[in-house]
């Protein structure tokens, strides 16, 4: 199983309803793209966040999956929008310890 962390600063400039609308986007995709076993999606209620506003949790069954979601379509789509929406994006991906 693979994580993949997605920590996203937004744009001063993006509106709310696109915030919103892209973390929605996100959650879609676990319908839209296979190997996705869960994902999740919210913003950030931490005083400790370094800047950050929102976060995107995918759970994916194996690196496999995680590389094919890669140039995915859908996931191409979201990876656009949130691009233009984002002052800054960090990205983590782990293998969870047992």
């Amino acid at each position: 199983m693979i994580e993949h962390v997605v920590l996203i600063k937004w744009k001063a400039e993006t509106p709310a309803d696109e915030r919103e609308g892209i973390l929605q986007q996100a959650i879609l995709l676990k319908e839209q793209i296979l190997g996705i076993i869960s994902f999740h999606a919210g913003h950030n209620i931490s005083s400790r966040s370094l800047g950050f506003d929102a976060a995107l949790l995918g759970v994916f069954v194996d690196r496999d999956s995680l590389a094919a979601y890669g140039p995915h379509p859908d996931h191409q789509r979201l990876a656009t929008r949130l691009t233009a929406a984002a002052e800054q994006l960090l990205v983590v991906d782990f293998e969870p310890l047992e």
